[in-house]
């Protein structure tokens, strides 16, 4: 016993000599900790993976029939999983610059080249070849994208120097391309030759990914590379650990459409054909007003979207208004304002924005009027609780003020360009010309509007008074409570977003805006928000994608949006799963618009980047 504890006693006595400590210890422990995270990880999502994309190339044909309903023709389900992948590789890769910009320049992207030679090749041989259903062909696809993550390794000066001099470059052709001959030899000799079983397979490739990732992060620990290198480096070690779930979900997804069970299969089924037929109930919207029950659903799928868009669009111009107003009030010296603020935004930036939203609609339908009250202003708007109709104007009037306030912007843009440019330039400031212009827009917006015609056939009934078809602008006591509720709530935020984006500023703008003499309203629009904006655009793109998402409360107020259709039709048809894709798709692509848009005046805000 003693022996063998001296023995212990020496061999860490010799290991701490040759330089094994207790931070190299620790490192060890992590090291083997990580292996055995990844090892169960790859196997829990290369296991389902392997098995989709065997049940899915089986085939089992009896008088012309295939009796496996889950199968997919090679031609077809090859292409989309290595296409697929490939789209994720090239993400990683972030060649789409270069692609884009020097189509010409082959050297710049000739990696992706590469990488789609690669795929490429793979699909001609599972068109040509006879895989197995057992392992091979899950071999070629999972194989295929590891080979794609081993390609990530290298960038395009290493491939141009093999091809341009394959003599001179010979040891890194065979980095690059050995391990690619030596999988398409071994996927042939599958073909081929189908093994019985498919022992330790999975295995294998779940060891040759974890050897992939150790690269890829003592490359990044070692901090040899420069800055681009590196980032290389990064996204190669995110693309191979998250390679096992990208294939899990391209043949889940892929599998739940060819799924055996007939009920998962047809409520998997993404043909959106119903859509062409027409609609069985009727929305309220504007300006495309769709007919019921003549027109198909997808024009109540247009009409939805652009009630929801008109929402969130109002909405944001409301409560970036009444956001900055309320911000800058609660920096106000005059206690009375700055707590009268600070309590708004308390109070609405802690209700849930459902329970406003009802509380909104309860108001309205209590403080308007009731339909057979025939309540009016001097005839020129009336109101209920079935709708309010003001005026409508004529749309060449709109534009005409569209064109007044553009070219009153473009002048002020002058105006400030002249004024920093030449430091002679008289420049005088009116804060009261933009309020005049929008006085007078609107002056001339409504000035040849259309009254309100209000009739009432049978005098006898009060109730049956009405408007006659297109002589009012209908404004919906729906619409009115989505727009109040949303620009309440989201103003709270904004004025948050403007108090602390005001408040970061250095003291001393403020200081240097009053030496110059600058009143209030000056120091605010010329020195304060202009320096502002660089830390609120951020803030403030996520606000504005919250009002479209929000919007989609709408069903609250029983307003028409795009949510409220959606579900609609999800409970007349039983199409949950293409009619939920479908509303996320269309959420998604609002607020990519919305941040695109936001990044965009961001980054002419500020050119700072890192």
């Amino acid at each position: 016993m003693v022996d063998n504890f001296q023995l212990i006693k020496n061999f860490i006595h010799q290991t701490k000599e040759s330089g094994f400590n207790k931070k190299t210890f620790f490192y060890s422990i992590q090291f083997l900790v990580c292996v055995v995270i990844l090892w169960e990880y790859n196997l829990k999502f290369l296991n389902p993976t392997w098995d989709a994309i065997s049940q899915m190339s089986r085939t089992f044909v009896v008088l012309g029939v295939e009796q496996n309903p889950a199968f997919v023709e090679a031609s077809t389900m090859v292409p989309i999983i290595l296409f697929t992948s490939l789209l994720f590789y090239l993400l990683a890769q972030n060649n789409f610059s270069n692609i884009i910009k020097k189509p010409q320049d082959f050297n710049s992207y000739s990696i992706t080249i590469l990488s789609l030679f690669t795929i490429l090749i793979c699909i001609i041989l599972s068109i040509f070849l006879d895989f197995s259903a057992q392992i091979g062909m899950p071999f070629l696809l999972i194989g295929a994208s590891m080979y794609l993550a081993y390609l990530m390794n290298f960038d395009n000066s290493t491939v141009n120097r093999i091809f341009h001099d394959p003599k001179e470059n010979y040891i890194d052709g065979i980095k690059v391309l050995s391990p690619f001959l030596l999988f398409i030899l071994i996927s042939i000799f599958i073909a081929l030759f189908p093994p019985i079983i498919k022992e330790n397979i999975i295995e294998i490739l779940s060891f040759i990914l974890i050897v992939l990732v150790s690269v890829s992060a003592l490359h990044i620990l070692s901090e040899s590379n420069n800055v681009l290198d590196h980032d290389k480096k990064n996204s190669a070690l995110i693309f191979t650990i998250a390679l096992p779930i990208i294939l899990y979900s391209i043949t889940r997804l892929l599998f739940l459409l060819h799924n055996p069970d007939t009920v998962t299969r047809e409520r998997w089924d993404l043909s959106w054909s119903f859509m062409d037929d027409t609609n069985r109930f009727e929305i309220n919207a504007w300006p495309i007003q769709p007919d019921f029950p003549e027109d198909i659903r997808w024009k109540f799928y247009l009409a939805a979207i652009i009630n929801s868009v008109r929402i969130t669009l109002v909405s944001i111009v409301l409560c970036t208004i009444l956001g900055v107003i309320i911000g800058v009030t609660r920096l106000s010296s005059n206690k009375l304002a700055s707590t009268l603020a600070t309590i708004y935004v308390e109070i609405f930036r802690n209700l849930p924005l459902a329970v406003l939203l009802f509380l909104v609609a309860l108001q309205l339908g209590e403080s308007l009027p009731l339909f057979a009250d025939e309540a009016n202003i001097s005839g020129l708007i009336y109101y209920s609780n079935q709708g309010i109709y003001i005026p409508n104007p004529q749309t060449s009037m709109i534009l005409i003020s569209i064109l007044l306030i553009t070219g009153f912007w473009s002048w002020n843009k002058y105006r400030d360009y002249n004024a920093q440019k030449d430091p002679d330039y008289q420049y005088y400031d009116n804060p009261l010309l933009w309020p005049l212009v929008l006085i007078f827009c609107i002056f001339l917006i409504f000035s040849n509007a259309s009254h309100p015609d209000y009739i009432k056939p049978n005098m006898a009934i009060p109730g049956t008074w009405d408007i006659v078809e297109g002589s009012g602008f209908e404004i919906t006591p729906e619409f009115l409570g989505m727009i109040i509720g949303l620009t309440l709530f989201t103003a709270s935020v904004v004025a948050e977003i403007v108090r602390g984006s005001i408040q970061s500023l250095p003291r001393g703008q403020i200081e240097a805006s009053i030496s110059l003499g600058l009143s209030s309203y000056q120091r605010l629009r010329l020195v304060i928000l202009p320096q502002a904006l660089r830390s609120m655009i951020p803030l403030l793109n996520s606000q504005y994608m919250n009002v479209w998402k929000n919007s989609s409360l709408a069903i609250i107020v029983a307003y028409s949006d795009i949510f409220y259709v959606i579900f609609v039709m999800m409970n007349n048809l039983g199409k949950l799963i293409p009619l939920f894709l479908l509303l996320l798709v269309t959420y998604q692509a609002g607020s990519l618009l919305i941040s695109g848009i936001m990044n965009y005046y961001n980054s002419k805000v500020t050119k700072v980047k890192i």
